[in-house]
């Protein structure tokens, strides 16, 4: 599906559809794509905040070292007036916040899901908590939703089915429809049988 034509598919937001494209596209090392993402919302006016805020985000599911050549390419692609700064909440906040952002999306899993991240490391439950949760996922740059939609479209293109059920239903409990969850995975596979396997695990 060509890029226009993504775009002007009803039920979800260009500029949150953008967002969900880039960071695939970052996640699969598609640098072009990912340039005419960044192209293609510069020339729309979406805000390029929005984009910033994904990639951060994205440091969380994709990694340090492909965030910053995507850095680097949205440079390219957008050049920013000065270098982008803050936008996070004070650090003071920000425990609690990731803390009160993890329950509302795993619900009543929330404790056997900390627990578990314990049981691995309590350094990664730590990190889990206060970096990705706290510091991260609470930055009030995106909706918390939009940031959900984004996490679940970022771990279908990983193959990554446990942690997607997880984030796609978080989504669906902050706001977001199943129609928007159905047009996410539409941007990250286009058209097909995929994007209804993929709806399947979370209704189960």
């Amino acid at each position: 599906m060509q890029l226009d034509e993504l775009l002007a598919r009803p039920g979800l937001p260009p500029s949150t559809r953008l967002c969900v494209l880039a960071v695939a596209c970052i996640w699969r090392g598609d640098w072009q794509g990912f340039g005419a993402a960044a192209a293609v919302a510069r020339a729309r006016g979406v805000g390029r905040a929005d984009l910033e805020e994904a990639l951060l985000q994205a440091v969380l599911f994709c990694g340090f070292p492909r965030v910053v050549t995507a850095f680097e390419r949205l440079g390219q692609a957008w050049p920013a007036a000065r270098p982008p700064r803050g936008g996070g909440l004070p650090r003071t906040e920000q425990l609690a916040a990731g803390r009160t952002l993890f329950a509302a999306i795993y619900g009543r899993n929330d404790a056997a899901v900390r627990a578990m991240l314990r049981d691995h490391h309590e350094e990664l439950h730590d990190f889990v908590l206060e970096a990705a949760y706290g510091r991260i996922l609470s930055r009030p740059g995106l909706p918390a939703a939009v940031r959900e939609l984004l996490a679940a479209g970022t771990l279908a293109a990983m193959d990554q089915e446990r942690q997607f059920v997880a984030h796609a239903r978080g989504a669906l409990r902050l706001g977001a429809t199943a129609d928007e969850l159905r047009e996410v995975l539409r941007t990250v596979f286009g058209d097909g049988a995929s994007v209804e396997r993929w709806l399947h695990r979370v209704r189960r």
